[in-house]
């Protein structure tokens, strides 16, 4: 297989990995009888108590594996090509997944809720982390974006998930605990679709290069 050919597949990489995030969820509530998606943190679908743990774990390991697979690829072939700024986003998006995927794995919640264990706590450090790395590198994305005529509409879909992101943590504070899933699934959903966006971006991108080439 060309070398071209193995980077489109890459590419594709993050929208596969959306597909297995949102299977995650989906078989995940179908084998946890009782789950409240309103109330309960997506995290406890992988709790160590979780009765769908098994098939979600699986999933959720599919989905690590593709982002990251996918975001080493896009740093790789994109760093310096557009410009100095989303160069700097793209090495920080690269970093948060990898957290997401490796701390996820070593640190799953010993419980559904939190428990306070020293799992539990490391669970919630890796989650900082992750959000953290997120934001800075949606604001470098946008921002670097924004910057060039031909993937400003990018910058504008980076400044819209932003306020999605901003959004969603407003109102885990604001609302009531027994919404508490909505309100995280704000941010989540929106994190992980970006992926999804970056990745089909790619993906044209590539053809269109093939095709002038």
């Amino acid at each position: 297989m060309k070398k071209s050919s193995i980077v489109e597949v890459i590419s594709l990489f993050g929208i596969f990995a959306v597909i297995f995030y949102f299977l995650h969820i989906i078989f995940g509530t179908i084998f946890y009888e009782g789950y409240n998606s309103l109330a309960q943190a997506i995290s406890d679908l992988t709790a160590d108590d979780s009765p769908s743990k098994i098939i979600a774990r699986v999933f959720s390991t599919l989905y690590g594996i593709l982002s990251v697979m996918f975001s080493i690829g896009f740093l790789l072939y994109f760093k310096g090509k557009i410009n100095k700024i989303v160069t700097v986003a793209l090495y920080v998006y690269c970093s948060m997944n990898i957290i997401s995927f490796f701390g996820y794995a070593l640190f799953p919640l010993s419980e559904a809720g939190y428990a306070g264990t020293f799992r539990d706590i490391m669970h919630i450090i890796v989650t900082v982390f992750v959000v953290l790395f997120t934001i800075v590198s949606i604001i470098f994305f946008g921002i670097g974006f924004f910057r060039t005529k031909q993937y400003r509409y990018l910058g504008i879909i980076s400044l819209c998930i932003l306020m999605l992101l901003i959004t969603g943590a407003i109102l885990i504070n604001v609302l009531p605990e027994e919404y508490f899933g909505l309100a995280q699934r704000i941010n989540v959903y929106s994190t992980v679709i970006y992926t999804g966006i970056l990745s089909l971006w790619m993906y044209r991108y590539l053809v269109k290069q093939k095709t002038c080439a």
